[in-house]
């Protein structure tokens, strides 16, 4: 989730996954999701459990998603995380459920750059928004500094 950068993280569809129909059921592509993003928090060192010792976390306030391709069982596929924008508050993230071209390797952790032909086909795509909170009692706050420099949340010119 570093700020312009794509963190890359490659998930199977397990039977627990899908629905009476035999592909995903449509919550678990966000349950995916939520999981690449956590992924992508820790392999900046803010895990999600560093987050609850500092008292804070992230709530999503804001969804917007198309369901292009059923995912099927058994397919390997890689969740790409990307923050798009942000505020002193909010984070926007962009995030797709995409298959690579049968040549490519698997790969993992974070890209500056997708390169040329990395996509294969997209099976789903989100842009969510979410708002650092302070917890006990949940109440909005500033996304913390340290984490404001691991993500490199900056604008640039």
């Amino acid at each position: 989730m570093r700020y312009q950068e794509t963190h890359i993280l490659p998930v199977n569809i397990d039977f627990d996954l899908l629905d009476a129909g035999g592909v995903m059921h449509h919550p678990n592509y966000l349950i995916l999701c939520e999981r690449a993003r956590c992924k992508a928090l820790a392999d900046v060192g803010y895990s999600h459990s560093e987050m609850l010792k500092q008292g804070m976390s992230f709530a999503l306030v804001e969804t917007h998603s198309k369901y292009l391709k059923p995912a099927l069982l058994e397919q390997n596929l890689y969740v790409l995380t990307k923050c798009v924008d942000f505020s002193r508050a909010t984070l926007t993230l962009e995030q797709e459920l995409v298959s690579l071209p049968p040549n490519h390797k698997s790969s993992s952790g974070y890209l500056n750059k997708i390169p040329d032909n990395f996509i294969d086909e997209i099976y789903f795509w989100v842009q969510m928004r979410l708002v650092s909170v302070k917890l006990n009692p949940i109440k909005a706050q500033a996304i913390p500094q340290d984490l404001i420099e691991k993500l490199n949340l900056k604008k640039q010119d």
